[in-house]
């Protein structure tokens, strides 16, 4: 599917809530590849209907990268993969993941990794910020840290109008049998 270019397209940053543009999706296409959308960011055309980024094919947003055995990140396109070997957040041997092949394998043996682009210097793309790996999974940390926390506290509620329950069911079964006793 091929964008009209001539459409305006805004996007808008998760952590933030951000919104960058209007711009033609060219422009969107180029912050992807240079590390500055991230799989959790939405775009519109209009402002009030927002796709998640990796919805866009023309995105290309189709490699993850394997941070550890159980840790994945991305979906993220072939210029992010690039631009985050340059800044020295993954290196050649970090071990990719085709979203679309479903194919693992080194960044070293993709078709698009040469040395000589993964050294390159970045290009001058204005606005939004890098988002770096690092910085989205500690961010993602924080989340996750904050809902455990909210669902400690409301485990905690749960347990305590449990025990009060509890109360009253043994005080009521102790009235009924109070009641039964006095009718015999």
């Amino acid at each position: 599917m091929a964008f009209d270019n001539l459409e305006v397209w805004y996007l808008r940053k998760h952590d933030s809530a951000e919104v960058f543009g209007p711009v033609r999706f060219d422009r969107i296409k180029a912050w992807a590849m240079a590390a500055q959308v991230n799989s959790q960011d939405m775009v519109s055309t209009d402002r009030e209907v927002w796709t998640k980024v990796p919805m866009i094919p023309d995105l290309a947003m189709d490699w993850l990268i394997e941070v550890t055995d159980r840790l994945l990140y991305g979906p993220t396109t072939e210029g992010a993969l690039l631009e985050f070997v340059r800044v020295g957040e993954i290196t050649r041997d970090t071990m990719v993941v085709n979203c679309r092949t479903g194919e693992t394998m080194p960044l070293g043996g993709t078709s698009f990794f040469t040395e000589d682009a993964a050294h390159a210097p970045g290009g001058n793309v204005p606005t939004p910020p890098k988002a770096g790996i690092r910085a989205n999974l500690q961010k993602r940390i924080r989340d996750l840290d904050l809902a455990v926390e909210e669902k400690t506290r409301q485990l905690a509620l749960a347990q305590e109008t449990i025990t009060k329950l509890e109360a009253m069911v043994q005080d009521l079964q102790s009235r009924l049998a109070d009641i039964r006793a006095g009718r015999k």
